[in-house]
Order: structure tokens, then sequence, then C-alpha cells
């Protein structure tokens, strides 16, 4: 049992970002990083955790740990013989990062279906939604090979993509579209595939602004000294560079110079420059088909992308499936898809706590130790309680148990004279008075 004056819980009565509201989340400093978690957003994150685990160990998955920066497929160089195989293995970094090793694609493939199956057992548990983009195989472009430097070239009167592409020879898929957009007043470079179109609505979600506008002449003209038409995400420090997926793992593309009339040929995301990866795309009118190689199936929820599977065609002596998920990203669309009005109504699975035991006064006798008597015993029972012993007014403890989310909140007030609390089942806003001595009872059964 924990007490809730004792606790850094830090809510929020105003601000748009619900997990920060219900002090989960800070945002310290600025930049994708720069996010903070305190207690219950800590909370939350180690129980999705623990079902990533159940979930990766009942497909046979192995736990690991290398070296940050270092691929798992370096330790998988120990393997000395096919008959070691197949393997998965998983690590939590930043999320959970997982790789098989197979003798042959059919056992790759089986294990992508494994990982897949699991990553959907943890979405279900997690009571997150997701929709499948793009299919296993993904399509392999046919990149031109080689660590090259990006070569700016002369494109006279080439502004759009169509005519990029009619003068380099090459496909609209090997060039690099840049939108500059302004995202809340403050502008951001959007990289998509050039075949591809930006949903604003996506780009809106990812980057938590009410408002999303593409840029007109004179701010793009200030702010990269060129004109719509050749621009590119070389040399622009200090702005925010989100490109789509499809990029990802792409090489020696063709990108804008932030120069009239000039291009970059050899461009390489992730190498010639930084950039976050988001899904980003239109969907709709066959654009669905065609993701990048390091994409071959995404599992997302909305505009964001939660989880990535995919599979290097031959790496030897083994094949080899690589997949991820991003814990972070997992609890904010929980948030998003259950919420209401008061606040956060998160799954039992993932809430920092199953109950909140909220006595009306807490230095009245009766009340305090009946709320003792009965966090005790639900804490006996298995459940995971808070215990709001604030010296704070009963409609700001009420107000607080909406917002952080527990599935049920025990009111102990008036009514324990009586030998009576009342039980609010969150998600429901159902009410129900329960004799003191079978409270504990009353939630066990409805876990």
């Amino acid at each position: 049992m924990m007490y809730w004056s004792k606790l850094f819980i830090p809510t929020l009565r105003e601000g748009e970002d619900l997990l920060e509201r219900a002090g989960y989340t800070r945002k310290l400093g600025a930049g994708p990083g720069a996010v903070s978690y305190p207690f219950l957003g800590r909370r939350s994150l180690r129980k999705i955790v623990q079902i990533m685990r159940q979930e990766f160990d009942a497909i046979g998955a192995q736990e690991v740990l290398v070296s940050q920066g270092r691929p798992m497929a370096e330790l998988a160089r120990e393997l000395r013989s096919h008959k070691q195989l197949p393997q998965i293995w998983y690590q939590f970094q930043t999320g959970v990062e997982a790789c098989s090793f197979d003798a042959s694609i059919e056992g790759c493939r089986e294990r992508h279906a494994a990982v897949a199956g699991a990553f959907r057992g943890i979405f279900k548990r997690c009571g997150v939604e997701v929709e499948i983009a793009g299919a296993f195989e993904g399509a392999k472009f046919a990149d031109p090979e080689g660590d090259l430097d990006p070569e700016p070239f002369h494109t006279p009167g080439c502004k759009t993509i169509a005519e990029l592409a009619a003068f380099t020879g090459l496909p609209e898929t090997s060039h690099i579209k840049s939108l500059v957009m302004m995202a809340g007043g403050k502008p951001v470079l959007a990289l998509l595939r050039g075949d591809h179109a930006l949903s604003e609505e996506k780009l809106r979600r990812v980057v938590k602004a009410a408002d999303v506008r593409p840029a007109n002449a004179e701010e793009i003209r200030g702010l990269f000294g060129a004109s719509a038409g050749s621009l590119g995400p070389l040399g622009v420090p200090g702005l925010r560079i989100l490109s789509d997926n499809a990029l990802r793992g792409r090489r020696n593309l063709i990108a804008g110079a932030n120069k009239d009339d000039y291009h970059l040929r050899q461009v390489t995301p992730g190498e010639d420059f930084e950039a976050e990866f988001f899904d980003l795309r239109r969907r709709g009118g066959g654009d669905d088909d065609g993701e990048a190689v390091h994409d071959g199936e995404t599992l997302s929820f909305r505009a964001t992308e939660l989880a990535w599977l995919s599979q290097d065609p031959v790496v030897e002596p083994h094949h080899v499936g690589r997949y991820g998920m991003h814990l972070d990203r997992l609890l904010w669309a929980a948030a998003e898809q259950h919420r209401d009005e008061d606040g956060l109504v998160l799954p039992a699975a993932i809430a920092p706590f199953d109950v909140i035991v909220t006595p009306v006064n807490f230095a009245t006798d009766a009340q305090r130790t009946t709320a003792l008597e009965i966090a005790e015993a639900a804490e006996t029972s298995g459940l995971d309680v808070l215990l709001d012993d604030r010296d704070e007014r009963p409609g700001v403890k009420f107000k607080d148990a909406d917002l952080i989310g527990a599935p049920w909140r025990v009111t102990v007030g008036k009514k324990v004279e009586q030998g009576l609390v009342e039980i609010v089942e969150r998600r429901a806003r159902l009410k129900t008075d329960v004799p003191v001595g079978e409270a504990v009872v009353f939630l066990s059964t409805r876990r």
C-alpha cells in the first residue's frame, strides 16, 4: 500500500497533453527525447514491460542485453551451428527490440508470424487497438550501393518530383519529397518518398499541435534561403526533421540542395542527416503498397508508429528478422483510446494502481481506520492500492482520482457510520454502496 501524500504525483488542472496533466509525464527541455516519466508513468511503463516479457517468453524468446549501440546480430556470431537455430532474442533499451535467426527464409517467416502474434497479444492486453500497415515482404528498391557522399547537380526548372524524375531518369520512389510545415507556429520539415503524399492529420498528432499548415513562400525563403522545389534535409540546423517510415533504410536518394535549381544525389537518411521516423503519409488510392524494406510490417495506432517488423533477405550465415516496439508510444496510444472528459480510464493491466482508497476526511478516526483496513486487506488480496491520505477537499481528491485513471475508487465517507463504503467503477461511472467487510471481495471478483 502506498500513501498519496508521500508520492510525487504532479497533476495539473489544465493542458492539452492528458498524460502530462495526470502526472505521468513531464516535458523537460526541447526535442523528442525530452519527456521524463515521474512515478505514475514509470509504474505503468513497468507493467507494460512485464506484459511484453510474458508474451515474448510464451513464444520461446530469450531475454538478452547487448551493449548500447551494438546490434544483436553481433552476439549471434557466437551461434556455431545451424543446429542451434531457430533463435528469438529480445532486449529492453528505449523500447523492446527483438531479433530472430533462422537457417531458411521459410523459418524466418515462421518466426515473423510468432513475433507478430506476440505483438498482437501485447496490444490486446494493453487495451490498444491497432491497424496493420504494409505487407511482410515489403518492396525492395534497387538503391545505388556504396557509402557515397552527397553531390550537388544542376536541375534547371525542376520544381516538382515528376519533373525531377523525368530529368534524372530515376523513378519518383528514388526521390525525397521535402515539405516545410508550420506546426503550432513552429516550422518542421516533413520528408516523404517522392511518390507519397503527406497526411496533415498524422503530422498534427505526431507534433501534438492544434494546427498544422504548409509554410508560405516567404517563410520558406527565410528558413532555407531557397524556394519550394529545391528544399532538402541537409544543412538545416535547429529545424526538427520528421521522416516517413518509407524512407527508413533507403540509400543514395535524390533530395533538394537548399539552393534554387540545384539538388543533391546520393543522400542517405540517418547518415547524411538525422531524422525522427513516423508514419506520416496519406494512405488510400493504392499507395498502401510499397513499404520500404526495413518497414516490412508496421503495427500502428492512428498516426503513430508503435512497432515494426522487418526481414533481412540473407545475413550469412543466418536469415535475420528484426522487430521493435516503442514503450512510450504504446502508453500514449492507450491514453488516447482510454480517456474521457475527466481524465484517463486506463485498462487495469497497465494502470499504475488497481484501486484508490479515498477517505473523505482522513483526520476522522472512523474514516481513517476503515480506509487503512480496506487498503491493507486489498493489498493482501493482490491488488495495487493507493491510499489518498492527503489533507485536501473531497472534490480535489475525486478529481485527481478520475484524472490518473485507476479502475476503482473506494470512497470512505459519512456512510461508514452505517457500515458502508461507496465503490466507484471509473469506466462505467457506476457507484455501489457495499458493506465495509465485503469491499475487498467486491473488488477482487471484478478484476
